[in-house]
């Protein structure tokens, strides 16, 4: 890691939830459903409002996803 870099500690329970986060917006691409953040709370029984703090981890993730399944 260079000194520049971003390091930012984070809990168990808060890794879990990105854990689920990438879980869910998996589960709904492979299901052609659009991600969005109301379908994201539905999905995880979280407020949508608790998710505009991951919107860059939510984005990050339907990417990758996005990525993997075009692999596939």
């Amino acid at each position: 890691m260079q000194i520049n870099d971003l390091y930012e500690d984070i809990s168990a329970e808060e890794a879990d939830f990105i854990i689920d986060l990438y879980e869910a917006i998996k589960k709904l691409v492979l299901l052609d459903v659009d991600v969005t953040l109301v379908r994201l709370g539905f999905e995880l029984n979280v407020r949508t409002h608790e998710l505009a703090d991951y919107i860059g981890i939510i984005v990050r993730i339907l990417d990758l996803v996005e990525s993997e399944i075009e692999i596939q």
